[in-house]
């Protein structure tokens, strides 16, 4: 537990300087971070979790989801543009590499990485300044991280009823429902804070909160599928980049849509 708040604060830390540096001095700052942690990330799926061994579908993976990242400096046609080079790059690995793979490598390569590097495209996007940055990233970390730790203590002192035993055993639907209502006050705080329209967000926290378990639960049985505990070891206490980001990506791209339609 030590382990875990130290490497927590640092993380935290971390994350407030990146911001910082790209708020004040240029926004490239944080596209860059975010490409880094998407090539991460990418590396952790394909290699941790998929497992497969070729150095060269490793890389162009790993490759694809830092350029997703970087085209948002550009259009979203160059989003587009890089998937569609990538898919083909997937393509030539699966047929230069038929034997070694399986049909669940083959499918893991040519669309894991594209939802990955979408996600992180997004991410780039709700953190940059022009819109919003802050505001956006509290909401981000709040559907996340604090529906999360509300759903913990909540769930170790009253669940009973388990959530998805079959995937993750010590999650509740007592501790679901505590982790939604810390997540509703927050935004209450949130809104009051920075002076924002309060009655879409609180309405809009329930569905993220429930779309930030579906991304944790997830990630958990593409791990128990493969028999890992963590995706990486990067993040001592917390394990690896996907083992932090998993319900934060699954939220982000509706986040994005909402913010881009000025729905929120």
């Amino acid at each position: 537990m030590k382990t875990r708040i130290i490497s927590g604060i640092v993380m935290g830390a971390i994350v407030a300087a990146v911001l910082a540096a790209g708020y004040l001095l240029n926004s490239f700052i944080i596209t860059v971070a975010v490409a880094l942690i998407a090539a991460g990330a990418a590396y952790e799926l394909i290699h941790n979790a998929v497992g497969i061994k070729s150095k060269a579908a490793i890389i162009g993976a790993c490759i694809y989801a830092g350029l997703a990242v970087l085209a948002t400096r550009y259009t979203y046609h160059s989003f587009f543009f890089v998937s569609i080079i990538y898919f083909l790059f997937a393509v030539v690995i699966v047929l230069k590499n038929n034997k070694e793979l399986t049909l669940a490598h083959i499918a893991s390569l040519c669309g894991l990485p594209l939802a990955l590097g979408f996600a992180f495209f997004c991410l780039e996007f709700v953190l940059n300044k022009k819109f919003g940055g802050i505001y956006y990233l509290l909401l981000l970390l709040n559907f996340s991280s604090v529906c999360d730790m509300g759903a913990y203590f909540t769930g170790s002192f009253l669940g009973k009823h388990k959530l998805c035993p079959n995937v993750s055993p010590k999650k509740t639907v007592e501790g679901a429902i505590g982790g939604i209502a810390a997540s509703v006050i927050v935004t209450v705080i949130l809104t009051l804070c920075f002076k924002k329209a309060m009655l879409l967000p609180i309405v809009l926290t329930i569905p993220f909160c429930v779309i930030g378990m579906l991304g944790d639960l997830f990630a958990s049985s593409i791990k128990r599928a493969v028999g890992l505990k963590d995706y990486g070891s990067l993040i001592p206490g917390h394990g690896g980049i996907l083992d932090r980001v998993d319900s934060i990506i699954m939220i982000v791209p509706m986040l994005f849509m909402l913010i881009v339609y000025g729905v929120i």
